[in-house]
């Protein structure tokens, strides 16, 4: 390749001083240059190539654009179907929240037209209990999932079948009651039920009490229900004499000694 014309520059520059010429020369020398050492290096890279191309086969990459629907394209919206008996999923509830509420069974579909990837949450807020049936594969490995008061799930659709994760219900408050107890609690619910025990559930066997013979100024001092023997002794009774009148004028005086309340020793009035 030559040096193109517009690269061309007089070098004698008329009424300049020396240094302005010089410095025009060098100027246009460095674009001559760099415009050589591009024409060189074009055609080493020309032969680099073709040495290239002549050794291998050209594989030409194909891209594929993929459109991912996202999971979650309804995340915050609620779709509310309270008073509603039956309810068939649509494509525009994933990552809603699905709600149920009615006394009655409530019959949920859950589509299995729709695209995967594919997620919802599902709370049934009715006494009615809401049976999930797929339109095709399974649930949880079931033909069909119940759904309690007050229990919410998660629910995600793999292409071909349903699996749901289950969030606890809050637990509801319980009322004392006097003589009840909790006997159980249901999760699915949050409820708790209470009973009053009977007498099989108080653990341990009852002692039965042993015979305590009879003796003659003692009694029953205490109890061990352990064992179920009676402990007796003698009560602590007075002990004093006492002095009785003497019966004529002339008469003597009579007593009678008492030791712990029995009667010891008698002397008779005349």
């Amino acid at each position: 390749m030559t040096n193109p014309v517009s690269m061309r520059f007089p070098f004698e520059l008329k009424d300049q001083p020396h240094e302005v010429v010089q410095a025009h020369r060098f100027s246009f020398q460095g674009l001559v240059d760099l415009n050589q050492a591009i024409s060189s290096l074009k055609g080493q890279i020309t032969a680099l190539k073709s040495a290239s191309s002549s050794g291998s086969t050209s594989t030409t990459a194909t891209i594929e654009t993929i459109t991912v629907e996202s999971i979650l394209a309804g995340i915050g919206t609620v779709n509310d179907q309270t008073g509603q008996t039956s309810y068939t999923t649509q494509s525009q509830d994933a990552g809603a929240l699905l709600i149920l509420n009615d006394a009655s069974p409530v019959a949920v579909s859950l589509n299995s037209a729709v695209s995967k990837p594919f997620a919802l949450f599902i709370s049934n807020f009715g006494t009615g209990l809401t049976t999930l049936t797929p339109t095709s594969g399974t649930v949880n490995g079931g033909a069909s999932l119940a759904l309690s008061q007050n229990q919410s799930i998660w629910c995600v659709f793999d292409g071909t079948d349903w699996k749901t994760w289950a969030f606890f219900a809050p637990p509801q408050t319980l009322t004392k009651v006097t003589h009840e107890w909790m006997d159980s609690y249901d999760a699915a619910t949050g409820l708790f039920t209470k009973s009053q025990p009977a007498y099989s559930d108080i653990s341990g066997t009852p002692q039965i009490p042993n015979t305590i013979a009879s003796v003659p100024g003692e009694y029953v001092t205490g109890y061990d229900a352990t064992t179920g023997n009676f402990s007796q002794s003698t009560p602590a009774g007075i002990s004093a004499t006492i002095t009785t009148a003497a019966l004529t004028g002339t008469g003597t005086q009579g007593s009678m000694t008492f030791t712990n309340g029995i009667l010891t020793a008698q002397t008779p009035a005349t």
